[in-house]
């Protein structure tokens, strides 16, 4: 979300899904974007809590707005407490005109959390007002195998936010190695972690259960054969916006049936 509370220029799809109860894996990680658009110079808080209580473990970012050819674009991540406190214009990096701050939403499912659904619930406090968004997790059979740190070169922070979930994808399906790079700590960062999580429960996936689902993850985005996807020329502009989602779809179904 760019700080005028509208989707980015380059992540917009003209049918985005609406996600009401959305599938995590246990072991993993699960991220969100908290958008929260305020009157200037009115204080606010922030608070997520989950029913039943302390069902994971969140953690809450603050994303940082970077000035680009593009526009606007939340980037770095800058770790806040919660209740997150706040106010716009924000300083020390003000934008003119900004009426949104946006927040990375970390939630860490453990290994061994019920499978079940459970409601996440994001809090809010504009000056004497209160505002509830409620959002109910299914909690799958899928455990994610440990993961190693990895660091990646990733792309720009003007690139498709579903470009960084390219790399790892390629990585497994035609045996690729990206090129490895510290980076700080952003968005694009994260949502590369997150695929190579998913990609490891891919593997796990593929050995326990001797099936082809390289195959079957191409199929789903659309192609034949894995030399139509592993051409060194090939981009993540060839595929929608939302492709990855219909990768972790398929992952999270392979691992058993979601709850009732």
């Amino acid at each position: 979300m760019d700080p005028f509370g509208n989707v980015v220029a380059v992540d917009r799809t003209a049918n985005p899904r609406e996600i009401l109860s959305p599938a995590v894996a246990r072991n993993a990680f699960a991220s969100f974007h908290i958008a929260v658009s305020v009157p200037e110079r009115t204080p606010f808080f922030l608070y997520v809590q989950t029913n039943p209580a302390n069902a994971f473990d969140i953690e809450l970012y603050e994303e940082l707005y970077a000035k680009t050819s593009a526009g606007w674009i939340p980037d770095a991540l800058e770790r806040t407490k919660m209740p997150a406190f706040g106010t716009l214009p924000y300083l020390p990096l003000p934008v003119p005109g900004q009426n949104t701050v946006s927040y990375w939403m970390d939630i860490w499912v453990p290994a061994e959390t019920p499978v079940e659904r459970t409601r996440v619930e994001v809090l809010l406090k504009v000056g004497q007002g209160w505002v509830m968004y409620p959002m109910e997790i299914r909690v799958t059979p899928a455990v994610a195998p440990p993961m190693e740190p990895h660091s990646a070169a990733l792309p720009p922070a003007t690139a498709r936010a579903d470009t960084s979930a390219l790399g790892p994808f390629r990585n497994f399906v035609c045996g690729t190695r990206e090129t490895t790079r510290e980076e700080r700590l952003s968005v694009r960062q994260l949502i590369h972690r997150n695929a190579v999580q998913d990609l490891a429960l891919a593997r796990a996936l593929e050995t326990a259960q001797h099936n082809d689902l390289r195959g079957e993850l191409l199929k789903r985005l659309g192609f034949n054969t894995r030399a139509d996807f592993c051409k060194p020329s090939f981009t993540a502009g060839a595929l929608g916006t939302e492709w990855f989602l219909r990768v972790r779809d398929l992952l999270y179904r392979k691992a058993g049936p979601p709850p009732d």
